[in-house]
């Protein structure tokens, strides 16, 4: 089966998507788009203007969304649970994080990411992720307006570093840092597993003074998690993308801050993920990864962080197609009623046709054999009456040739021409052999009828008994012995 998986990526900065074809066999990236958008101040009609220009140049019809939603627009919160079941994380969420946050949580919409690690068996330690819904409802709004409906909405840049995690063979313990024109995101992954998330803004001064305080932020930022979860974090390297990288050598310069090993992130050099290219573009990682990790995410079953919950569910398939299957439903119903009339119709019909059939052959048996007064089986005694009547015409002392009297006679009668000089005077027919007397005119006679005798089928032999002359009329006696 293929399916059309599309990751949409939306930030301030730009809307990138990118089109997946996934079958059993292999997964293509079929199309991909990305739209800066010029009005930062506006930021739901820029979102609705690059969107626009997606959806004429892709042919997302028929597609599986998953969509990202601004990392800056989500709370983020480390907490640790007191038990390990997650439905009960689950309940006891929002009364957790009302202290921690300025807003009522019945305005948010709250999930979370468990974060495993080996020492803590007696807590579990979680990362709570909180939005406004009126922010979600104006995002999903807009997109509804281009008839794009997300399964999933999850955090710009998580699925970046749930694909690095999960997916892709990188160090143990590392950053991700997911950069935008104005705003950065950090994710930290401790031994294979997300455990901190935070955004932060970057002044659009100079670059080299915006690389130090995105430096000096990402150090805060990890010495304020260290101290809240109650562990050293001591990262292996940084993976970076985002919008906001261009080709200057930024890599150096964080080098040089964070005294770490930092590289672009390249998912499609990473996954065995096919890329059709289209002659006027080319496919940059930094404005691509981000989309494509949403659409790996649903092909690799990768869960993680999604706000679709709530009020904000997706659709489900009954409510979704509610009507349609309705009113299917409602015609099969029919259909099969009227092949239910149909069938018990032909029944009804068959039946009396057969009862019909059954009283003639009851006429005919008692019309053949009106001395039977108890008729049960009509046909199988008139099979029964049948075989004694063939049986009676048989030859005495019947044996397993069934050989009949009459065709004995009518052979004999069609192979003696009328010409021939011939008298039966007598004619014996026994179980093996039949006896034949009479007188002719001549012996050669004799010969004659012996030899147009022996073409009957089941005469076996002919044998002359005796041919002898009378001297009184001068005829030939003569007795011809047929063997059965």
């Amino acid at each position: 089966m293929i399916k059309k998986i599309l990751g949409l990526d939306i930030r301030y900065d730009a809307v990138s998507a990118v089109l997946v074809k996934s079958s059993i066999k292999k997964n293509i990236i079929e199309a991909y788009e990305s739209v800066s958008i010029s009005d930062h101040q506006d930021f739901e009609s820029g979102m609705a203007a690059s969107l626009e220009t997606i959806v004429e140049k892709m042919n997302i019809s028929g597609s599986i969304c998953v969509a990202s939603f601004p990392a800056d627009q989500i709370s983020y919160r480390n907490i640790q649970a007191p038990f390990k079941g997650l439905k009960k994380i689950r309940k006891i969420l929002p009364y957790e994080l009302e202290p921690t946050i300025p807003f009522s949580v019945d305005d948010l919409v709250i999930d979370f990411h468990a974060v495993e690690l080996s020492d803590h068996n007696d807590h579990t330690d979680i990362i709570a992720a909180a939005v406004e819904k009126s922010k979600l409802q104006s995002y999903l709004r807009i997109l509804a307006s281009f008839g794009i409906e997300p399964e999933i909405v999850t955090v710009g840049g998580y699925s970046t570093a749930l694909c690095l995690a999960n997916l892709v063979d990188t160090r143990k313990n590392w950053l991700f840092v997911d950069i935008d024109n104005s705003k950065g995101t950090v994710f930290g992954v401790l031994s294979g597993g997300i455990c901190l998330i935070r955004s932060f803004p970057i002044p659009s001064e100079a670059s080299s003074f915006n690389t130090g305080l995105l430096c000096t932020n990402i150090h805060r930022t990890l010495s304020a998690f260290e101290e809240i979860v109650g562990l050293d974090f001591h990262p292996d390297g940084v993976f970076i993308t985002g919008c906001g990288l261009d080709d200057s050598d930024i890599e150096e310069d964080m080098e040089r801050f964070l005294e770490l090993s930092v590289k672009r992130t390249d998912l499609v050099g990473h996954t065995e993920i096919a890329k059709q290219h289209h002659p006027a573009k080319t496919w940059n990682p930094c404005q691509m990864d981000n989309a494509f990790s949403l659409a790996l995410m649903e092909i690799k079953g990768v869960n993680g962080l999604n706000f679709r919950k709530g009020p904000f569910a997706a659709k489900k398939f009954w409510a979704e197609h509610k009507t349609g299957l309705i009113k299917a439903g409602v015609l099969t119903v029919m259909v099969l009623a009227l092949a239910f009339f149909n069938v018990a119709l032909d029944s009804y019909f068959m039946e009396k046709k057969l009862t019909s059939l059954n009283n003639q052959i009851i006429k005919v048996f008692t019309s053949t054999f009106p001395d039977v007064n108890k008729i049960v089986d009509p046909f199988q005694q008139m099979r029964i009456k049948i075989a004694a009547a063939k049986k009676n015409s048989l030859l005495p002392g019947e044996t397993d040739k069934h050989i009949r009297t009459i065709d004995i006679l009518n052979n004999i009668s069609k192979l003696i021409p009328k010409e021939t000089d011939v008298k039966l005077t007598r004619l014996v027919i026994g179980e093996e052999s039949v006896q034949i007397s009479g007188n002719t005119d001549t012996f050669n006679s004799v010969d004659d009828i012996k030899s147009r005798l022996e073409q009957v089928k089941f005469f076996q032999k002919i044998t002359i008994s005796s041919a002898n002359i009378n001297r009184s009329d001068n005829r030939v006696q003569f007795k011809l012995q047929v063997h059965l």
